[in-house]
């Protein structure tokens, strides 16, 4: 009965390891595994590594300081506040007023009542609904203040509990944080702390990007796409001690699951850019982008939607069209097989070309919208679009062309 128990216990804990090693390796840029693998064999003396970032960066290669169009915060989590975390059109409704009230830092500024009212709900359901949003991307969004935000961030990680529960304590006594430094798991803990994104939309404030591609898709007569090898750094395995006790063999089977898991990066990363480009044909060939959420990726390559919003977290293709966010190919259905992108391409192309006298109303755009894709919009609808792309009303076109002719 024992040895049963023991070899179980020795399974969970292996299967602990992996987990907490695959979802920070599965979500970091290509151009941090260099970062990551280095701490590790600095704690590992099994695990060596070469890198290849060095030589890349000094011959231009294919890191490129960009002008990158990113989607505004607003644009960002507004895409999520969707099922399963809100699941019924009030649960959306009230998401959507809080929206409204996170400022550029991503810090809620609202008031709980005010939006119960307008709701017609109660401060609890709103309150309940606000901290929902510690789930969501840029991880700390919503919360009122820095210890909340640093609180939702903690939330997110794969942390075992003790470690878990001391960063808290340590969230709730930064200005303290000092009386903490006898405790064992002190560095470890603010290593962590120091990660955290302060404000939490803070990679919303930068105006120059530094993108490595991790993919690069080519157009030709055929359709190839081409992992970026080059920011992948080579392991190796050292056996110098033969793993003669207990703790040395943790340490071994460590650096063979790192090296596992680096593998299975690629690999699923590959599948996930394969299926991306598949449903996504006609947007590599000059078309709009089609309906399709990660709910239908994450069935298809057999994993969690969950762990699929961690896999296209700050992943780029680069392909002719420029270079692209792998968030940015996912995008809701308006109506079968007419994503919300392609509507709002539609719009912004119309008032691009619309008479500088007499500018489209959005009674108009809805209109034309409704003629073009055979389909029922309401205004409000076409508005919401409108203000997203950062397009003014046509009142306010027709002073700004007036001004400009």
């Amino acid at each position: 009965m024992s040895s049963t128990f023991n070899l179980n216990t020795s399974q969970k804990q292996g299967l602990q390891l992996s987990l907490r090693l695959w979802l920070p390796l599965l979500q970091a840029p290509v151009q941090d595994l260099e970062t990551i693998f280095k701490e590790h064999s600095f704690e590992n003396p099994f695990l060596e590594y070469q890198s290849s970032f060095e030589s890349n960066y000094s011959s231009g290669g294919f890191i490129e300081e960009i002008n990158l169009h990113k989607d505004s915060l607003h644009d960002v989590v507004l895409n999520q506040l969707e099922a399963p975390l809100f699941p019924t059109p009030n649960s959306q409704k009230v998401a959507h007023e809080i929206l409204l009230y996170i400022d550029s830092d991503g810090y809620f500024e609202g008031d709980i009542e005010s939006i119960a009212l307008k709701c017609n709900t109660t401060n609890d359901f709103v309150e309940k609904i606000r901290e929902r949003f510690c789930y969501l991307d840029p991880s700390g969004i919503g919360a009122k203040d820095l210890i909340e935000s640093f609180e939702f961030q903690l939330s997110q990680l794969f942390i075992d509990e003790e470690l878990n529960k001391f960063i808290q304590k340590i969230i709730q006594n930064l200005k303290n944080i000092d009386k903490f430094h006898k405790h064992h798991r002190f560095d470890e803990a603010t290593d962590i702390i120091k990660r955290f994104k302060s404000p939490p939309a803070v990679d919303f404030q930068e105006e120059n990007t530094y993108i490595v591609p991790d993919f690069f898709v080519e157009v030709g007569d055929d359709i190839s796409v081409k992992i970026n090898h080059s920011y992948y750094p080579d392991i190796v395995i050292k056996d110098p001690f033969k793993s003669k006790n207990d703790e040395l063999k943790d340490k071994l089977k460590e650096a063979r699951d790192l090296v596992n898991l680096l593998e299975l990066r690629k690999s699923t990363l590959y599948k996930l850019v394969l299926l991306i480009v598949e449903r996504q044909m006609g947007f590599f060939i000059g078309s709009e982008l089609k309906p399709m959420t990660m709910a239908q990726i994450a069935s298809d390559i057999g994993f969690e939607e969950s762990t699929i919003s961690r896999a296209v977290s700050n992943k780029y293709i680069k392909c002719d069209r420029g270079i692209f966010s792998l968030k940015s190919f996912f995008t809701n259905a308006v109506s079968k097989n007419l994503s919300s992108s392609e509507i709002k391409n539609y719009i912004q192309n119309l008032i691009e070309n619309e008479d500088h006298n007499i500018p489209l109303t959005d009674q108009d755009l809805v209109d034309k919208v409704m003629l073009r894709f055979n389909m029922k919009m309401v205004r409000r609808t076409i508005t919401k679009y409108r203000k997203l792309l950062d397009i003014p009303s046509s009142k306010e076109r027709k002073k700004i062309y007036k001004v400009r002719d």
